[in-house]
C-alpha cells in the first residue's frame, strides 16, 4: 500500500457562526481528511491566528499549529500536500509558496481572483512538476460521475442541447456579519465567480470546452438582515447568472445559477441526444444540527434519471411524441463510483472525501487531480468572456490561446 500523505490545511479555523455554518476547512476538509487515515496525515493546521489554529488542532487532533504558511512550510518539510481553503483573495499568497517549496495543492475554487493570478499558479504548478486539483467537489457525486459515464457509453447517443439551474438561498437569508466578504465582488475577482461549480460539471459530464457564450449577469438583492445585528449586509456580487453557451463539438444549452431562490430547488441539469435523455437533480436533504466541527449542512444527494430510445420498437409501433414526456426513470449508480464509506451521502463532506480520495490516488499515479489546476484555468478564460458579453451584450468566443501544453 502507498505511504500516507502528509497534509497542512490553511484557513482551519473556527467562526462559531450564529447558523452554524463553520469554515470550509472546518466544516469539510477536516472531518473527510480524519475520515481518510489510510491516505492522509494531517500534521498541519494554519490560520492568521495562533490562537485559532491552536483550538482547530485540539479539536480534530492535529500536531502542528502555524499562523504563518511560510513558517509551516520552513518547519515541516516533510508536508506532501497544501490544502488552501481560505477567502479567494488570499488564494494567491497561499498557493505560491507551496508550489515553490515543491508542495502538491489542493486549492478550493476559484483559483485566483484574476486570470493572470490562475495563469500564473497553473504555470508554476506545471514548471514544478507537482499535482494539483482544484475543489470542485460537485465532480465526484457518483451520479454525476455515472452521468459522465453514461454519455461517454453512448447512452444518449450524440449530445445535442441541455438545460443547467442552480437555484439556492446563499444571497438572500439573513447572514452573519462575519460572512460580508461573500457578498463583496472584490474577494471572488471575476462576476462569473458563482457559476464555477456549474460550469465544471457542464464541461466534465460533456468531456467538452465551451467555444462560445452570451452572458447575461446581475446583482438582484444587493442586501440581507444582519445575524449578529447592525445594518444589513450589502452586496456587490452578482448573484444571478444566466448563460447560453455553444460547447466545441456544436452542443447548444443554457446555464441559470441563481444564489438569491428561496427554498431553492438545488441542481437540475437536463442532457438530451440522438438516443436519449439523462437527468440530475438535488434530492431531499437529510436532517442537520448546529453543533461545529460536526461536518458541512447539506443540499441533498443528486439522483440520477434517464431514459434510451427503442428505435426500432418506435418504429414497429409508433408512439405519439406527447406519450413520450417523462417517459424517464432513476437509474442505479454503480458502485465504483462510491470511493470512500461510513460518511452519510448527500453531505458535502462525503463529497470532499471523494475528491481527496481521488487526489491521493491521482499524486500516486504521478498525474494531476480533476479538475486540475489548468482546468480551473480554463473556467477562468470563460468567465472572462462572460465579463465582455455582459458588458458588450454580445456573443463573445473563448480564447484558450495562454492555456499552454498539458
Amino acid at each position: 500500500m502507498a505511504s500516507r500523505l502528509k497534509v497542512a490545511v490553511v484557513g482551519a479555523g473556527f467562526s462559531n457562526s450564529p447558523d452554524g455554518r463553520e469554515n470550509w476547512a472546518v466544516r469539510a476538509h477536516l472531518p473527510a481528511l480524519k475520515a481518510l487515515p489510510d491516505l492522509y496525515d494531517v500534521v498541519a493546521v494554519c490560520t492568521t491566528r495562533m490562537e485559532s489554529a491552536k483550538v482547530a488542532a485540539q479539536h480534530f487532533g492535529v500536531p502542528h499549529a502555524f499562523d504563518s504558511v511560510e513558517r509551516m512550510l520552513r518547519e515541516l518539510p516533510e508536508i506532501d500536500v497544501v490544502c488552501c481553503s481560505v477567502r479567494p483573495i488570499y488564494h494567491h499568497q497561499v498557493v505560491m509558496p507551496a508550489l515553490r517549496a515543491g508542495k502538491h495543492v489542493y486549492c478550493e475554487q476559484p483559483l485566483g481572483v484574476t486570470t493572470a493570478q490562475a495563469q500564473e499558479m497553473a504555470d508554476l504548478a506545471r514548471k514544478n512538476n507537482v499535482r494539483t486539483i482544484l475543489g470542485h467537489q460537485t465532480h465526484y457525486e457518483p451520479a454525476s460521475l455515472q452521468m459522465a459515464e453514461l454519455v461517454r457509453a453512448g447512452y444518449i447517443g450524440k449530445p445535442i442541447s441541455f438545460n443547467y439551474t442552480y437555484f439556492v438561498s446563499n444571497h438572500i437569508v439573513p447572514r452573519p456579519a462575519h460572512r460580508q466578504w461573500v457578498f463583496q465582488a472584490e474577494m471572488g475577482g471575476h462576476a462569473g465567480f458563482r457559476s464555477g461549480q456549474s460550469l465544471e460539471r457542464v464541461i466534465a459530464v460533456l468531456d467538452e470546452d465551451v467555444k462560445e457564450i452570451c452572458a447575461h449577469i446581475a446583482v438582484k438583492v444587493p442586501e440581507r438582515a444582519n445575524l449578529s445585528g447592525g445594518p444589513p449586509i450589502k452586496s456587490d456580487q452578482v448573484d444571478n447568472l444566466n448563460y447560453l453557451l455553444s460547447m466545441d463539438a456544436g452542443v447548444m444549452g443554457t446555464l441559470q445559477a441563481c444564489m438569491t431562490a428561496w427554498f431553492g430547488s438545488g441542481t437540475r441539469f437536463e442532457l438530451y441526444g440522438t438516443e436519449g435523455m439523462l437527468m440530475l437533480t438535488t434530492a431531499d436533504s437529510p436532517e442537520w444540527n448546529k453543533q461545529g466541527g460536526q461536518g458541512d449542512p447539506s443540499r441533498g444527494e443528486l439522483k440520477l434519471y434517464g431514459a434510451h430510445a427503442d428505435l426500432k420498437k418506435m418504429v414497429a409501433d409508433a408512439v405519439a411524441p406527447e406519450r413520450l414526456q417523462r417517459q424517464f426513470r432513476e437509474l442505479p449508480v454503480a458502485d465504483h463510483h462510491y470511493y470512500v464509506k461510513g460518511i452519510e451521502r448527500g453531505r458535502a463532506t462525503f463529497l470532499v472525501a471523494q475528491m481527496w480520495h481521488a487526489f491521493a490516488q491521482a499524486i500516486h499515479a504521478g498525474r494531476d487531480g480533476a479538475p486540475s489546476f489548468r482546468d480551473k484555468l480554463k473556467i477562468h478564460y470563460i468567465w472572462d468572456a462572460v465579463d465582455q458579453s455582459a458588458r458588450d451584450k454580445r456573443w463573445v468566443k473563448v480564447d484558450y490561446g495562454k492555456l499552454g501544453a498539458a
